[in-house]
């Protein structure tokens, strides 16, 4: 099924110049709900004087075409008082079954209307009476169940209210004015009821394209968007965690935490400038997030979450002139609709490492390997022993011929202790070996300090990544620790070899193997490492973007050299060949095959 469909999105063009089309917003109620609200007022016994009564049990709803059917065990006895007793008592005993359709009365509240019934079991030669008392008794009793919508209606019509701009709320008040609740339907397991709103046609037409200045954010600027961005990222954490946590299908939330890097590597675009933010950064990554987002849900099971982010996503694509986004409100009343009874504010942002987090998503604390007898692990500790004596060591040129081998050490030691965990076989296992350091290259020239106004402080770029394999805080916040990554070298790299071996395993080479180019599991693992997933292949566009080019043809060039020996040249940031192979230039993408 087709994303859009289940948003139950219509425009139709009518007279009024006021209101020029109108929309509508899906309200969806589970089956079982309605299901349990129907057991509590039908399942009764029906009584005609002291010898005729009808029992119904627990009624059980499902979905039959157009038509719900209502199936429920029943008993029945008919007699005929004779001083003081039953005479003649005929028993029954099987179920009752009913068609139903469901309805909007004039009070907006859901009902069933009777459309056949019919009854199972041996009631012989009483039938006809039988089933005429479970007429007269039961069929009034079904019709008169009906299920409010007043709740889960005003809390939706809250959310869209909250939507609009502050300079567009008394047209949004006008607009709600119009609802219209239109007769239901059914969906898969739940009944679909529409709430149709009009639209003005100012609201028709698509706002004009941001402009991109290409002029940096000032520093107040990029702390004020990082604070916009906040409560957005902390919505699409608790949304993952509680879709995770509910489920222990390793696909799933593999899936989820993808969702969760690509929302985040977004947040790193818009920082770095990458991405215009606009005037409402929320609006340019919750609909393109939502649309993700909502096909791993089951509809049945997050009815409410689903409803008001459809609302949303079919306000936006109806009225693109009005400039809906979510307000903090509307995200917190969207994430508690996932957990109705968990505490605390699901908007609440935090640096600390989260322990729940890493479980679900399966990343280790990046602490060297424990103490052992094995030689390997004699040279890792020893290295990250070595890299005790870079911190907050920024060199100078004269100083690069004893930095340059400290870094080169604890890189090597750091890519084979990662590769022993990660067991990458030929040829990935010599792809990660060589990628580790070039993409420290490329990205720090190997470098954790920098000095700034005269005191040394930790390299860390616009988006916020830091350090010498520059691990972004937003992307992984959560998952490692955000000081340490910082200010401890060996801690930071160990984090982005970790994050480089994920990549490679979960993205580069599945890429590769469809490929049918195992060498193009290097420049995926970086794209991915430098954009995140849905990176992966941008190196193989017809037509790529000019700075993505040239990063990843950047780092093909870097790679190629270090992997046919060449040394890396700290001073010019580069890797120095045999004076018969030469300097190595940028590769193209068709030397990547």
């Amino acid at each position: 099924m087709r994303l859009l469909r289940p948003l139950a999105l219509c425009l139709a063009f009518v007279a009024p110049a006021a209101f020029a089309a109108h929309i509508e917003l899906p309200l969806r109620v589970p089956l079982d709900t309605i299901d349990r609200a129907l057991g509590e007022r039908v399942a009764a016994t029906y009584r005609e004087g002291p010898c005729r009564h009808f029992t119904l049990g627990a009624p059980k709803l499902e979905a039959r075409g157009a038509h719900l059917r209502v199936t429920a065990p029943g008993a029945a006895r008919l007699g005929v008082e004779l001083l003081g007793s039953c005479q003649n008592a005929a028993g029954w005993s099987g179920a009752i079954e009913f068609m139903v359709e469901p309805r909007i009365d004039a009070d907006g509240k859901l009902r069933l209307h009777v459309l056949d019934s019919r009854l199972s079991g041996s009631a012989g030669p009483l039938s006809g009476l039988i089933w005429d008392l479970a007429k007269r008794q039961v069929h009034p009793g079904v019709e008169r169940f009906s299920f409010d919508l007043g709740a889960s209606r005003a809390a939706l019509l809250s959310l869209v209210r909250d939507a609009a701009p502050p300079e567009q709320a008394a047209a949004m008040q006008s607009v709600v004015s119009t609802l219209q609740i239109r007769q239901p339907s059914l969906e898969g397991g739940r009944v679909l009821v529409p709430i149709a709103l009009e639209i003005p046609d100012a609201w028709l037409v698509p706002p004009p394209a941001p402009s991109v200045s290409g002029v940096p954010l000032t520093e107040a600027e990029l702390d004020a968007l990082e604070k916009a961005l906040e409560p957005w990222d902390a919505f699409v954490l608790y949304a993952v965690r509680s879709l995770a946590l509910d489920s222990a299908d390793a696909a799933l939330r593999q899936r989820l935490f993808t969702l969760l890097l690509e929302s985040r590597y977004r947040m790193v675009g818009l920082l770095s400038g990458d991405e215009p933010a606009g005037a409402e950064p929320l609006r340019a990554v919750f609909f393109d997030t939502w649309r993700e987002l909502r096909a791993l849900l089951d509809t049945s099971r997050y009815a409410l979450f689903v409803d008001a982010g459809d609302a949303l996503a079919a306000l936006e694509q109806a009225a693109p002139g009005l400039g809906a986004r979510p307000s903090l409100d509307g995200l917190r009343q969207l994430a508690r609709s996932l957990r109705p009874a968990g505490g605390g504010d699901p908007l609440a942002h935090g640096w600390d490492v989260d322990g729940e987090l890493r479980q679900l998503f399966e990343v280790r604390e990046p602490e060297p390997p424990p103490a052992s007898t094995s030689w390997l692990d004699f040279l890792v500790r020893s290295a990250y022993a070595d890299g005790d004596a870079l911190e907050r060591w920024v060199p100078t040129h004269a100083q690069l011929g004893a930095y340059q081998p400290r870094v080169a050490g604890l890189l090597q030691k750091t890519s084979s202790a990662e590769l022993a965990r990660a067991g990458f076989a030929a040829p990935y296992d010599r792809i990660y070996r060589d990628l580790v350091p070039t993409t420290a290259l490329i990205e720090s020239c190997w470098r954790q300090y920098v000095m700034r106004s005269g005191k040394v402080a930790y390299l860390r770029s616009q988006s916020g990544s830091v350090g010498i394999m520059q691990v972004n805080q937003h992307v992984w916040r959560g998952f490692y620790d955000v000081q340490r990554l910082r200010w401890d070298t060996a801690y930071n790299m160990r984090a982005g070899a970790q994050i480089l071996s994920r990549y490679l395993r979960d993205y580069a080479i599945p890429y590769a193997e469809k490929t049918g180019s195992p060498l193009h599991a290097v420049r995926a693992a970086y794209a991915v490492y430098n954009a995140g997933p849905r990176a992966a292949g941008r190196f193989a566009k017809e037509t790529p973007h000019p700075r993505e080019r040239r990063v990843d043809d950047k780092l093909w060039s870097l790679y190629r050299a270090l992997a046919a020996g060449g040394e890396v040249d700290l001073a010019s940031c580069g890797v120095r060949t045999a004076a018969a192979q030469g300097v190595p230039v940028p590769i193209s993408r068709s030397s990547a095959e």
